[in-house]
């Protein structure tokens, strides 16, 4: 009976091979229990030897570092739990990642599961078309807005096959960027304005993604509160682009020569910052500071180079913790015992904590790490989730604690 129960479970994704007994059974069970005792997402996969394919939908193209680093972490993970991982990068293009989601949602071997960010507002339709194929769906990295989370509910309400979200706190790494920056800047007098503050100019990524939209709000609220200290001259969009920013940086620094730091919101564009400056003959870390988010294998070197002043990061994390939950939910783990949000706390990183956050980003530590000890099914005595990741030098800290039902901060965008 308990097999026939999670047969019949509306969020289930099974095949049996005996269907006309299945159909049977659905038929007679079904008219006696209004409700399933639990719900699954685990598939019979009793003797098969195959692994669960999980399909990671980036918006950004192969080659940038962050996702490099997400890709890397989330695939030393998914060795170990037997998951089997394919990525597909839309390169910018929303018709692209739309494309993406709809031809895997139509093979006749769907994916196990689809993790997925929400590009350029494009979640809550990818959301609908993964649950109306009934292929379980985990939202990483970037979120809904305010406007679609009120249309969609929360996972598992109206759309049944979103299962949660690990999302980063990017309005927290907005802020502790900008001051940072303002810190860094007011150590040396000369790069005071004439009205005695700091002058800043900004580089946002896609005025459309939330990522970009909560980190440039932590900006303004960081902005807002030392107002005494520091202006905001200007911002304007780099779209996440190396190139983009590298010439803007140019633009905004020629309008604002009076600017001593360059906010901006990932390390791809603060490396184009850099290039800009140095086409205006100024010298990065002396003349100008400059930041980023992401925290990636090129912006350690900077900081250690004196080019780069601080990144935020850690969240190229998120991969692999998810990957634990999904092996979880696919090997049997109940619904009711994963909670639906994960918030991802961002740490900055400078001068005097790099070569410990870069040790982090080996994958000679990552491959210490027995991502099975965070299982739920494997450990059922657990609690719950509690992800972690310590260096095996134990006297520096450079993790993320994930707890569980934690959900993402989101503040009201002062640039939209």
């Amino acid at each position: 009976m308990k097999m026939i129960l999670r047969w019949i479970d509306p969020v289930v994704a099974c095949r049996w091979p005996s269907c006309s007994r299945c159909v049977l059974a659905l038929v007679i069970v079904a008219s006696l229990f209004a409700f399933p005792t639990h719900q699954t997402y685990a598939e019979d996969c009793t003797g098969c030897g195959e692994k669960h394919r999980i399909l990671v939908l980036i918006g950004s193209d192969e080659d940038d570092p962050f996702w490099s680093l997400f890709a890397e972490f989330m695939g030393v993970a998914a060795d170990q739990l037997g998951l089997q991982l394919q990525f597909r990068f839309a390169d910018g293009s929303l018709k692209a990642m739309s494309s993406h989601m709809r031809v895997e949602c139509e093979r006749k071997e769907k994916p196990a599961c689809i993790v997925m960010q929400s590009f350029k507002r494009g979640g809550l339709k990818f959301l609908r078309t993964a649950n109306s194929y009934q292929v379980p769906v985990f939202l990483i990295n970037s979120g809904l807005t305010s406007e679609q989370r009120a249309k969609a509910g929360e996972p598992r309400s109206q759309l049944k096959y979103w299962i949660g979200e690990m999302l980063p706190d990017d309005y927290g790494a907005g802020f502790q960027l900008a001051n940072a920056l303002i810190d860094a800047a007011k150590k040396d007098p000369s790069r005071l304005g004439p009205d005695g503050r700091v002058h800043l100019i900004a580089l946002g990524g896609t005025v459309s993604h939330t990522a970009s939209v909560q980190r440039t709000a932590g900006l303004m609220d960081a902005v807002e509160a030392r107002r005494d200290e520091v202006v905001l001259n200007q911002l304007v969009a780099a779209d996440w682009k190396k190139g983009f920013a590298r010439n803007r940086c140019r633009f905004l620094h020629r309008r604002y020569p009076k600017a001593s730091a360059v906010w901006t919101a990932n390390d791809q564009m603060a490396l184009g910052a850099i290039e800009g400056l140095r086409d205006l003959k100024l010298v990065p870390g002396r003349d100008v500071v400059v930041g980023g988010v992401d925290a990636t294998r090129q912006a350690m070197t900077a900081i250690k180079e004196g080019t780069l002043a601080a990144t935020v990061g850690g969240h190229f994390q998120e991969g692999g913790w998810v990957a634990v939950i999904i092996h979880d939910l696919l090997n049997g783990l109940e619904l009711s015992k994963i909670p639906t949000h994960y918030a991802s706390p961002m740490k900055l990183v400078t001068a005097d904590n790099v070569a410990a956050y870069q040790a982090s980003l080996q994958k000679s530590e990552w491959d210490r790490i027995n991502f099975k000890q965070y299982s739920r099914l494997l450990r059922p005595k657990s609690d719950g989730y509690q992800f972690r990741f310590e260096l095996a030098d134990r006297s520096v800290d450079t993790s993320m604690q994930i707890g569980e039902e934690q959900q993402s901060v989101e503040k009201p965008a002062r640039n939209e």
